[in-house]
């Protein structure tokens, strides 16, 4: 299963498999624990989670003035 949080300390959404226990972000570098995060979303695909993750950046851009 993939989950979709964001980055405690840039913000940014990351995609990671549960069978995982921790996750890098490719923005930061900053590693955090999964079981610590809010999850946004949960899929069984890859894609559906990227999918589910440029709709979110999508949303954000559009609440921004």
């Amino acid at each position: 299963m993939y989950v979709v949080v964001r980055c405690p300390r840039c913000g940014e959404y990351l995609l990671a498999n549960t069978v995982n226990k921790t996750r890098s972000c490719p923005h930061c570098g900053h590693r955090s624990v999964l079981r610590g995060l809010r999850v946004l979303g949960r899929t069984e695909s890859s894609r559906d989670a990227v999918a589910m993750i440029q709709e979110l950046k999508r949303r954000r851009a559009e609440e921004r003035p």
